[in-house]
């Protein structure tokens, strides 16, 4: 008997939007521009980042973190994954992260997929101060990085990201490693004030390298690369 992928993938008519919805859905994430601030994704990372640091600084350890990062990020890129040679369950995406999606989504793998995949390779691959500042930039740099450079960005750096965005991520982003590190890391100011203008640096450079692939996975991963390469030369833990 033959397997029909199609039947196989089926999905309850209880998740479905009418066909009208869906289509309106899926226009307007076609004609979203990646020059406008894209809000509701911002702030979608942002909360789903401080919830994953927050669970990791006060909650668990590195093998609990694998384990939930596997039982319940696994099942999201499977998902995403099913969904483009599905188009049902395409539309159950639609339904579900439609105002948070980019037009390339429609299409390929989603934030999403991208993000489990870094925060599951940084948590495996680096201790876990490091882990908590990549956390952390993913979190606040890229963001508000991303909402000031489309708003306010008028001399362009790489590409089409500015200084302004660049600035405003460096402060941001050092601002919350100072905190950390006095507060939670209980490091001398002196120390703090180093870790937070070397990671505020490192979290610009993270945001701002020119990857082929979605930096939901590079900034986490090359900012826990760049902190762990830097301590090797400067006492910053």
């Amino acid at each position: 008997m033959k397997l029909n992928l199609t039947s196989v993938l089926a999905v309850p008519s209880y998740l479905m939007k009418p066909p009208a919805a869906v289509r309106m859905v899926k226009l307007e994430v076609l004609n979203r521009h990646r020059s406008l601030p894209h809000i509701e994704r911002k702030f979608y990372h942002f909360v789903m980042g401080m919830i994953c640091f927050s669970i990791y600084a006060f909650l668990i350890e590195k093998p609990t973190a694998l384990l939930l990062l596997t039982l319940i990020g696994g099942p999201l890129v499977v998902f995403d994954f099913l969904r483009l040679k599905n188009p049902e369950m395409n539309d159950v995406a639609l339904r579900l992260f439609g105002k948070i999606m980019r037009r390339e989504e429609l299409r390929s793998f989603s934030g999403n997929s991208f993000f489990v995949v870094g925060i599951l390779t940084t948590v495996a691959f680096f201790p876990k101060p490091i882990v908590l500042l990549s956390v952390l930039y993913l979190a606040i740099g890229d963001p508000i990085a991303a909402v000031v450079g489309s708003l306010y960005g008028r001399h362009k750096l790489i590409g089409k990201k500015s200084v302004e965005g660049a600035l405003a991520n460096w402060i941001c982003s050092s601002l919350a490693t100072l905190a950390l590190g006095s507060c939670y890391f209980g490091f001398s100011f002196e120390k703090s004030i180093l870790l937070a203008l070397v990671g505020g640096m490192i979290s610009v450079v993270a945001e701002l390298f020119p990857a082929p692939i979605d930096d939901n996975f590079t900034i986490p991963v090359l900012s826990a690369f760049l902190l762990s390469f830097t301590a090797l030369f400067i006492p910053l833990f």
